[in-house]
This record gives structure tokens, C-alpha cells and sequence, in this order.
């Protein structure tokens, strides 16, 4: 999509900016709307209509390299950036109900605070909790290795109100777990890269914080091997919390973890160390930590490409990358959802189409890249005008105000 003038990216949304009313910042470099309540939203999106502009909607920026790479395009045209920063605070949180709603610019960190005394959690355990956003998290449909337990953070999105993209308001769901009606359209939109809808606010369904926890760590050969050695715990044990390969200076490592009731949990250990054959490394009074370790050594912004592979094939496919990549490169596996984060090599993966994507190919395997230019993303990611996703986005956003680019999004999570 092209402006009928040429003016840069920062004009247009200076023009927009005075247009609405909203202020102006800056996030990750790049000048960006934010507007200070939803009647400034709808005047920007109105405008931009009107002016044929492009919008992206970005959270705190946080996952823009591998989520919507066509903000750093440098050929043609780039959408302007639209943050909901100034959207932010807790709207509703009764302690010991179990639910929370929250505007879509609120830290994910302050969620974790507000729930915490009444001995809850969320309903995702994620990496980059400190620089994330509510709307940036649903927006980009993150979930972390506690799914494995859980279920990806999709299922507990009780409600949500969004902005269309001419500047209609539009709710789905509820607050609490008894008043959700409707169809699931929170469910559609998170996930969506803000291509269907910007979120304002939305209801989480919370968990228990558990009695306990306890976590291993077992050496491992390497990552084929591993992943053999995992789903053998998997099966013994599907009671587990959390369960992931990390491969890191060549140190393969098998980790998981459990949590709930004290007594659960003292059986289910027993039953895991019987399965593994040994007695692995147990930090049973640190098993906090090693979650939250294990956790952060996932985060996107620490790799350059994204695999998912069915079960049954993910451990051939390890061992195929294993024999291509160099000794140096970081693995980390998702054991539950067949989830494989490559790390950088020496040969800088990141900017070319890598050597090991074809044999992979073979295996079912969806490659996306997370930290790379948006033309190689496309490659990767073809647009088929016949999809429903295709198909969705145009019927929501006729204009294109925000699925402009939306072949670049990828695979939903």
C-alpha cells in the first residue's frame, strides 16, 4: 500500500497525531502514535481510512523483529507505528475470583504483582515479562512451556473489547468465567498480529499459585536423544508442568518441572526420577528459578528462527539439524509442543534462507524466521489470497489500515 504523497512515515503520523489529538513517542527507535484514550484511537483510525495510511498496531515493541518484520521494511512504504502505552491499568481484579481485566497497554509485570498476594498467577508463565504488554502478549499469541499444563494462553482469554478498523467498538466474551456468551472472536484475535482488531482490554482466567514445585535437570547427549528421553517422561508422567531441550555451548540439558499440591507432587517426582533411569540434578528448593531460567532461555529475541514440527518427527528432525548446524549454535525445544528455537551461527542465518531448511522441509516442519528482513520473511511465509486467515483479514479490514502487511505475519502461535 502507497500514501498518494510522499511524505515519510514520521510525517504521516505527525499529520495524524494533529488530526486526533494524540500525543507522540518513541519505541524502539520508531515514532509512534499514542493515543491517551479510545476516542483518540477511533479519530487516528478514521483518518487513516481516510488517507489511505497504514497503521501498526506495536504493544511496547517488544516483539517486532518476529512478529511483524514489515515495520523495518526499506523498500516502499512502512506503517506507521500505534502504541497503547497510555492505555494502562488494572480495570477489575477481585482477590480469590480467579479472573482479571486489564487495559491492553498494562505490563505484563504489573499483572503478575496485582494477582500474586491473593496467591494466584497467570495464566502464562512468559519470558520478557518486564518489557511486555498485555495487548502486545495476546496480540502476538505468546504462550510459554508451562502450556504443557496449562494450555496455550488463547484458552483463558475470557473476554475482550477491540477497536475495528474504522474506529468501531466491538466486545466479545465477559469479565467472569459465568457470563462469557458469544462466539470466541477474543480467541480469534489473539494471535492476529493486530491485523483483524486493536485490543483495548481484556479478561484473563487465572491459576492457583501451587504448594510446590519441583524441577530436574538431566545431561543429555545431544538434542535427538534428549527429545526420545522426554516424551518417555512425557508419557510416564503427563501431570508434568513444564518440560524443555536447551542446547547451550554445546551442553545439551533435559529440564522439566512439576507443580500443585505438596503431596501430588512428592509422587509424581518419584515416578519421574524411576522414568529418567537416575537421579538428575534436583533443585528442589531453587525450582522457581530453574522454571524462570528455563523460561527466559526461550525468548524470541534470543533466536533467529522458529520450527514447528509434528511430535512423532521432532526428534529425527533434531538430529538432522544437530548434523548441519555448528557445535556453537543454541537450540531450545518446547518438548510439548514440538517448538524448536535455532539460535545464530557464524554464518549469520538471520540473511540468507538457511541450508538445513529444505531437508527439513521433509519433516512437516513450518520454519519462520524471527529476526530478519521482511522480504526473506514473506519467502518463508507466502501469502495465499484463498486462505481463510486471507480471507478474514480483508472481510475485518477492507482498507487495510492493519493488515496491510499481513502476509509477513506468519504462522499464528
Amino acid at each position: 500500500m502507497t500514501t498518494p504523497s510522499a511524505k515519510s512515515p514520521a510525517e504521516c503520523a505527525l499529520l495524524l497525531s494533529q488530526a486526533s489529538g494524540c500525543a507522540l513517542g518513541e519505541t524502539r527507535g520508531l515514532t509512534c502514535l499514542e493515543p491517551r484514550d479510545p476516542a483518540q484511537l477511533a479519530a487516528v483510525l478514521k483518518k487513516a481510512r481516510q488517507e489511505n495510511t497504514p497503521l501498526l498496531p506495536i504493544g511496547s515493541g517488544s516483539q517486532l523483529a518476529w512478529c511483524r518484520p514489515d515495520v523495518f521494511n526499506t523498500q516502499g512504504f512502512t506503517p506507521i507505528p500505534i502504541s497503547l502505552i497510555q492505555l494502562s491499568g488494572i480495570i477489575e481484579q477481585i482477590p480469590g475470583e480467579g479472573t482479571i481485566t486489564a487495559q491492553a497497554g498494562t505490563p505484563w509485570r504489573d499483572l503478575i504483582s496485582a494477582v500474586a498476594p491473593s496467591g494466584e498467577r497467570l495464566p502464562a508463565d512468559l519470558p520478557a515479562a518486564e518489557t511486555s504488554t498485555l495487548g502486545g502478549v495476546l496480540g502476538s499469541g505468546r504462550s510459554g512451556p508451562d502450556r504443557m499444563k496449562y494450555g496455550p494462553l488463547r484458552h483463558h482469554v475470557l473476554g475482550m473489547q477491540v477497536m475495528l478498523s474504522d474506529g468501531t467498538l466491538a466486545k466479545s466474551g465477559g469479565r467472569q468465567v459465568k457470563n462469557v456468551t458469544g462466539f470466541d472472536l477474543h480467541r480469534l484475535y489473539t494471535g492476529s498480529r493486530g491485523t483483524l482488531a486493536i485490543i483495548l482490554e481484556a479478561s484473563l482466567r487465572l491459576m492457583a499459585e501451587p504448594q510446590r514445585e519441583w524441577g530436574f535437570s538431566l545431561p543429555v547427549a545431544d538434542c535427538a536423544e534428549g527429545f526420545v528421553k522426554a516424551l518417555g517422561v512425557k508419557q510416564a508422567m503427563p501431570r508434568l508442568t513444564w518440560l524443555v531441550l536447551t542446547r547451550v555451548e554445546s551442553k545439551v540439558l533435559l529440564r522439566g518441572g512439576l507443580a500443585g499440591c505438596a503431596s501430588q507432587v512428592g509422587a509424581d517426582q518419584k515416578q519421574i526420577l524411576a522414568t529418567l533411569g537416575g537421579s538428575p540434578e534436583s533443585f528442589d528448593l531453587e525450582a522457581n528459578r530453574q522454571r524462570r531460567d528455563a523460561t527466559e532461555a526461550g525468548s524470541e529475541a534470543l533466536f533467529a528462527w522458529d520450527i514447528q514440527s509434528p511430535l512423532r518427527q521432532c526428534s529425527t528432525l533434531l538430529g538432522e539439524l544437530e548434523a548441519q548446524l555448528p557445535a556453537s549454535t543454541n537450540l531450545w525445544v518446547d518438548c510439548s509442543a514440538g517448538r524448536v528455537l535455532v539460535g545464530l551461527d557464524g554464518n549469520d542465518p538471520a540473511r540468507v534462507r538457511p541450508s538445513w531448511a529444505e531437508s527439513i522441509a521433509g519433516r512437516a516442519a513450518l520454519i519462520r524466521p524471527l529476526r530478519v528482513r521482511a522480504d526473506l520473511h514473506a519467502d518463508l511465509s507466502p501469502s495465499d489470497p484463498s486462505t481463510w486467515t486471507t480471507r478474514l483479514t480483508q472481510g475485518l479490514d477492507p482498507a487495510g489500515v492493519l493488515g496491510a502487511a499481513a502476509s509477513c505475519t506468519g504462522r499464528q502461535s
